[in-house]
């Protein structure tokens, strides 16, 4: 979920006043013994202002800019099948179903793998 902070209080930045902070904000799902909990779990990603190719929160937008209309608006849903066919120019890029677990599990242990083996290279 996208939110925007006024004059948010960031070390080492200076914000002109009235100027907005954009962030991507996520509310985890609470079991019953953390609902009885005062404060609710948050986790915020700010934008980054000064490399916008490396942005996370531009990075979310143009997903969502590609994702069918009808699961834009969806908290229960967030990695999505690509199409088959799509091109670069193609409005949309991904289909209205989600990526199974075992998709997704395989391509983060690739990345994984993929780093193991940088991390190996850079240090040998």
């Amino acid at each position: 979920m996208k939110h925007w902070k006024r004059n948010p209080n960031q070390p080492g930045q200076a914000k002109i006043p009235g100027s907005r902070n954009v962030l991507l904000r996520f509310y985890p799902p609470q079991s019953a013994l953390e609902a009885n909990s005062r404060k609710k779990k948050v986790y915020e990603q700010q934008e980054n202002e000064e490399n916008p190719l490396r942005c996370p929160v531009k990075l979310y937008e143009f997903y969502i800019s590609k994702c069918p209309e009808s699961v834009r608006t969806r908290n229960d849903v967030f990695y999505l099948q690509p199409e088959r066919s799509c091109v670069p120019d193609s409005p949309v890029w991904y289909s209205t179903q989600p990526l199974s677990r075992a998709a997704l599990a395989k391509m983060l242990h690739r990345v994984k793998m993929v780093k193991e083996i940088n991390i190996a290279l850079l240090t040998s």
